[in-house]
C-alpha cells in the first residue's frame, strides 16, 4: 500500500516529466538526424571535389565518388 500511496503523491510530477520527455526527445532526434544528413552531404561534396583532379569517364567518376563516400562513412 505504501508504494501505491507514494506513486499517487508523485503522480503529478511523473506526468510532468513524461510530457517534457515527449516534447524534448523528438527535438533531439530531429537535430541529430539533421546533423547526420549535413555530414553525409559534406562527405559527398568532398568526394566530388577530390575527383575533379583526375580525367575520367562519367562511369568511372561515379564509381570512384561512391567508393570515396563509402570509405568516409566507414571511417566514422
Amino acid at each position: 500500500m505504501e508504494l501505491l500511496e507514494s506513486l499517487n503523491e508523485y503522480a503529478g510530477l511523473l506526468s510532468l516529466l513524461a510530457v517534457v520527455a515527449a516534447i524534448i526527445v523528438p527535438i533531439l532526434i530531429y537535430k541529430k538526424e539533421q546533423r547526420n544528413a549535413r555530414q553525409e552531404a559534406q562527405d559527398e561534396l568532398e568526394a566530388m571535389n577530390d575527383m575533379q583532379r583526375f580525367p575520367m569517364s562519367i562511369e568511372e567518376r561515379k564509381r570512384y565518388e561512391h567508393k570515396a563516400v563509402l570509405e568516409k562513412k566507414a571511417r566514422k
